[in-house]
C-alpha cells in the first residue's frame, strides 16, 4: 500500500468514527462500548429478535473494539461502505450502525450466516441487513428485557 493510500484510509477510519461518535455521544460519554442489561430487540418488520449482547468499545486495548470491526468488515469490503459493526448478538451477529448517506444513524441487524463472504464475485450489499431502527436512540429505547432478566 502506497503512503497515499494509507493516509487515505487513515482519514477514511477516522471520519467513519467521527460520525458514529457524533450519532451516539451520550452513549460513548455514559458508557464507551459495555453489555447492557436490557437487550432484546427485534428488527422493524418483526422477522429477526436477538439481543444485544456487547456495544463495542473505541479503545483498541479490548477485543472486540470499534477499530478491529471496521478493519475486519470495512476495509475488507464485506459490508457497504457507510456502515460500521458497532455491536453483536449472543452468534455473533452484528449490529450495524450507517454514518453516511440518505440511512445515515440508522441501526441494523446483519445476519452473517446469510452471507456467501466466500463467493469470488462478493459485493456488499444490503441484502442481509434488517432495519432494527431508524436512530440509535429509537433503538437504545426500543431495547426490551428479556425473559431469563
Amino acid at each position: 500500500m502506497s503512503l497515499l493510500e494509507l493516509r487515505k484510509l487513515r482519514h477514511l477510519r477516522e471520519n467513519i468514527i467521527l460520525n458514529y461518535q457524533k450519532i451516539i455521544n451520550n452513549f460513548i460519554l455514559k458508557y464507551n462500548g459495555g453489555k447492557p442489561v436490557i437487550r432484546r430487540f427485534s428488527t422493524l418488520d418483526d422477522k429477526q429478535t436477538s439481543l444485544l449482547m456487547l456495544l463495542f468499545p473505541l479503545s483498541e486495548s479490548n477485543e472486540p473494539n470499534l477499530e478491529g470491526n471496521y478493519m475486519e468488515f470495512n476495509e475488507s469490503k464485506i459490508i457497504p461502505s457507510n456502515l460500521l459493526s458497532i455491536g453483536d448478538d449472543p452468534i455473533e451477529n452484528k449490529i450495524c450502525i450507517s454514518v453516511s448517506g440518505d440511512d445515515k444513524g440508522y441501526i441494523y441487524y446483519w445476519s452473517l450466516d446469510m452471507e456467501d463472504i466466500d463467493e469470488e464475485d462478493y459485493l456488499p450489499s444490503y441484502k442481509n441487513m434488517s432495519l432494527i431502527a431508524k436512530s440509535f436512540t429509537e433503538f437504545m429505547n426500543g431495547l426490551c428485557v428479556t425473559e431469563e432478566s
